[in-house]
């Protein structure tokens, strides 16, 4: 029965490692307001975050900047952060799905749905 129960543990920390977890998001914003939008990200191990251009809906509501990665710690392969700037330029709702991925994988580890609400 125990190893039943560890093979069991075994598989659903194996699934949850290699499956793409969808974290959803809400963020309110007034028309000509700005958020910021902070990430952790280690580049150093290819993985990266990215707009989901496809999986995003009226971006157009937005002016998004991408201000890139910010080391943390000064020693290689130490995490960092990305950021971006969101800010409202009309009424309505918006999508911003971002996706954590290598570039040469197919499936992101990790994505990320960030709906904007603005008024």
């Amino acid at each position: 029965m125990i190893k039943i129960i560890h093979r069991i543990a075994f598989a659903a920390a194996f699934l949850s490692i290699f499956s793409a977890p969808l974290a959803a998001e809400e963020i309110r914003l007034s028309r000509g307001h700005a958020k910021t939008l902070i990430l952790p990200e280690n580049p150093s191990t290819g993985f990266s975050w990215k707009i989901d251009e496809e999986g995003s809906d009226n971006l157009s509501l937005l002016a998004i900047v991408d201000h890139g990665h910010k080391r943390g710690i000064s020693m290689p392969g130490a995490p960092g952060q990305r950021s971006w700037s969101l800010r409202a330029k009309g009424a309505g709702h918006a999508v911003l799905q971002i996706v954590y991925q290598r570039p040469w994988e197919p499936t992101p580890v990790e994505t990320r749905r960030i709906d904007i609400i603005i008024h």
